[in-house]
């Protein structure tokens, strides 16, 4: 039985994001935990306060783990490789969540669905923008490259490329997609003599 209120998020976020939000209900989380709902009420005053507090505690993790990284590797001359690190691990999130669960929170959930909304926004704007104008002054981007323009038309937009298609993480390694959807989008702005030099792996 599982009564503690993180072990719940954890496992409540686990499948809202298996089997979406709005499909999974309190009664099946419940029955799942071996508690009661009058337990999941105590700490959650209602299902869309429990996929808010859920989501943060996901997206929460997924954020120490980009800081964690950045602290014990700063790559102060090499911010590229940071920013793949990052994606890295988007790819590997939405690898994790079904379609429906992004599409039902904007759709069911609003409040939470601000919640995703915000993180990609820190990420994006807060550290890989930075990263990316860093890159730009050691001369490794292009100077005449508008970086937010390049974080706006893809680097922002990650979860509409691979969840174009349904199967895409079937057919795709986590390494394929990678290469494809931001290394070589990465490639086509760099400066030729630091392409030469570290061709990005």
């Amino acid at each position: 039985m599982i009564e503690g209120k993180k072990e719940i998020l954890a496992y409540a976020i686990e499948n809202f994001t298996k089997f979406g939000s709005k499909r999974f209900s309190m009664d099946e989380l419940a029955k799942s935990l071996g508690v009661s709902k009058k337990t999941l009420y105590k700490h959650f005053g209602s299902k869309e306060i429990l996929v808010q507090e859920s989501l943060s505690y996901y997206f929460g993790k997924i954020r120490a783990n980009i800081d964690g990284y950045m602290l014990k590797n700063p790559n102060e001359e090499q911010p590229l490789i940071t920013i793949i690190y990052i994606y890295r691990q988007a790819l590997m999130t939405f690898q994790e969540i079904s379609p429906s669960f992004l599409h039902g929170l904007n759709k069911y959930y609003p409040k939470a669905y601000e919640v995703y909304s915000q993180l990609k926004h820190d990420v994006v704007w807060e550290i890989v923008c930075p990263l990316l104008k860093k890159a730009q002054a050691l001369e490794q981007v292009r100077k005449n490259v508008k970086v937010e323009l390049v974080c706006s038309l893809f680097l922002a937009r990650m979860e509409e490329t691979v969840y174009s298609r349904a199967n895409l993480f079937d057919e795709y390694s986590i390494h394929e997609l990678l290469d494809h959807i931001i290394i070589n989008n990465l490639r086509g702005i760099l400066t030729l003599a630091y392409l030469q030099k570290s061709p990005l792996q």
